[in-house]
Order: C-alpha cells, then structure tokens, then sequence
C-alpha cells in the first residue's frame, strides 16, 4: 500500500487480486494458507476468495491470522445451468439451486456488493463451455468483471494447435478486455446506471498430466503478476475490507495488466477552478475550464471515451484532454498494441 496525492489530496492506493479460488471448490491440492503467501510475495494489499457455493474460506485459520495483507472471502454463485456466474461479497447468504432473477433481486435487496463474472466469454475451440451472462436485462448488480485472466485464457486455447505456448507463456496470450464486454458495461453506464468494473484472475491453480508426468500451472502466483484491480481510498478512511468493497462498489478503482507495466506512479482527474476535482467512481459539475488529465510511467497510447464513444486519443507520457460537455468519462491505456490500463468513469454532470 502506497499513499498517492492526486490534485493536492492523499488517497492510499491498494492494489488487489479479486476472484481466487481455493481448496474449498477445486480438489483439495492448494490451500489458502500457500495462496495468501504467494500473494504477499507479490506484494498484493487485498485479495478476494470466491469459492463456488461456499463461505467457508472464512473459517480457515490462514485466513483468520492474517494481518498484513486484507483477504476479503466472498463466493461465487451460478443458476442451475450453470450460467450467470455471479461475485457476491457483504452476504452471510448463499442461495443455491435459484435463477439468476431470485439471486440478483435478493442481494440487491441487501447490503451486498456484487459483480457479474466473465459476462461475456468467446471460444476457438467447441471442447470448452462457455459461462456466460445471458439475461442482459438483468443488471440489478454494482458492478461488471470487464477483464477475467482465465476467461480470455481459455477463449483462446486450441489444444493441438497452441495449447502447449498457452501453457508455458499464458500472459503472451493476454491482451485486450473483451470489446463486447466494454460495450455492455458503457451501455449501462450510458443509461444511468452507473455500474463500476473491475478486472479479475479467477485463479485456480490448473492441472494436466502428460506421458505421467504431471504438473500444475496458471498458477496463483503467475496470475497475481497480471490483472490487477487498485482501489484508491481517501487517506482519512480506515483501511479494512467495508471500505474497500465500497470503493469497489463506486468504482473508485483502475484495472491494470501489471505485465505489460508497473503502474507506480499513475494518476489520472477531471479538474476544473470552480468546482473542483474528481477521481474514478466521482462526481463533478460541467464547467467551461474542465480537463482530464493523467500522468503515466512510461509513453502509452491514452484514449478518452465519452459514454462508451472513442472521442479521443494522445500518445504520451503526461498530458490532458479538454472536457467539453457533461457525459461519463473513462480511460483506455495501451502499451505496444496491449491493454495496459482501463479506468472507472468519471460522472460529469449538468
């Protein structure tokens, strides 16, 4: 965790692993204990568990010892297709064997904070399913994953053709967040709802054997390398998991492919001298003098979208773009053709 002054105001920044898997819905060969110390060796701030059809991370000593690092246990709830794969945190709650318009109703009557998962998958290859959101008008959730690591993963793999370089380069094959997914979650936004995104690893540690020999890989701690979801906090907030489920929840939060670069020193802003400024997640009034500006390690393809529309583009390392009417804006960073860094909307408003 790092303190970060963003227009003359501290936030501390988080950066996190959201949507792990552990010994409770897989086969018992990873346990959480080993998990969260490959997150910290990756020096992670938070992690969330999303067990299938469970809670029971929390109970495991690991979890409960922890104190230098935030393991936030959610789970992962599905219909009985096995569709509408859906993170759910806050909830002592799981309902099994329901639709997903008796969960999503349920929760959004609570105070859990929810996402939908890998909404929308594509595949080369017949032999693997897809997990899909279909019900699209169904959207009573905070937020959207716009970036699932082994949803894409998977999308790609042709056993006979490339299985083999996916399994020893997985992170090559890692590119861009799924342009449809975009498109659903701008329209969301376009529409009022104000939905957030996060990006996920959905890690599970994966298995093969081959000639009898067997090995594992995608594993945790290859994963925690990549996707990565930073939660800005203002300074005067506690650290501690409420706090950062909200600002998840608001979309005070960037989602970054942390191979393509280490965003050490990113910021991005709306600001203007009469009304101020706002961060990802915020609301600000429209005024005459208003810019987005951003700051970046290294030069990188910036792209501003104005309600889900490329209106924009700079390559830079520094820079600004003028704000000339109210509307939802966002970030689109790219580094050598890869999707490096994608942000929350800003709301500017009338």
């Amino acid at each position: 965790m790092k303190k970060k002054n963003i227009f003359g105001k501290d936030y501390y920044e988080l950066t996190g692993c959201i949507h792990n898997h552990s010994e409770y819905s897989y086969d018992g060969s990873i346990s959480l204990a080993r998990i969260i110390r490959e997150a910290k060796l990756r020096e992670l701030d938070y992690i969330t568990i999303n067990d299938h059809m469970t809670l029971e991370a929390r109970n495991d000593s690991a979890v409960q010892k922890e104190k230098d690092m935030l393991v936030i246990v959610g789970t992962e709830i599905n219909d009985t297709q096995k569709n509408h794969h859906f993170l759910v945190f806050n909830s002592d709650v799981i309902l099994k064997g329901k639709e997903v318009e008796e969960y999503t109703e349920f929760y959004a009557n609570s105070d859990a904070v929810c996402f939908a998962a890998h909404p929308i998958e594509k595949r080369i290859c017949a032999k693997f399913r897809k997990f899909e959101w279909e019900k699209k008008e169904i959207d009573n959730f905070d937020g959207i994953e716009i970036w699932n690591y082994l949803s894409e993963w998977i999308g790609k793999m042709k056993p006979k053709f490339n299985g083999l370089f996916l399994v020893v380069f997985p992170s090559l094959f890692i590119c861009k967040p799924d342009r449809a997914t975009l498109d659903w979650w701008d329209e969301l936004n376009r529409s009022g709802k104000r939905r957030s995104a996060i990006g996920s690893v959905d890690a599970h540690t994966e298995r093969m054997e081959k000639l009898g020999i067997k090995f594992k890989f995608l594993r945790h701690r290859t994963l925690y390398k990549a996707i990565r979801t930073n939660v800005l906090l203002d300074s005067e907030l506690e650290v501690n998991e409420p706090n950062i489920l909200n600002a998840l929840k608001k979309g005070n939060s960037y989602i970054v492919n942390n191979k393509v670069g280490n965003p050490y020193n990113f910021y991005a802003g709306i600001s203007s001298q009469e009304n101020g400024k706002a961060i990802f997640g915020d609301e600000i009034k429209f005024t005459e003098d208003m810019k987005f500006y951003y700051r970046l390690p290294d030069m990188a393809k910036v792209t501003l979208y104005r309600d889900g529309y490329n209106i924009s583009s700079q390559r830079h390392e520094m820079g600004f773009f003028e704000i000339e009417k109210p509307g939802n804006y966002r970030l689109e960073i790219t580094r050598w053709g890869r999707g490096w860094i994608y942000t929350n909307n800003i709301y500017v408003i009338e």
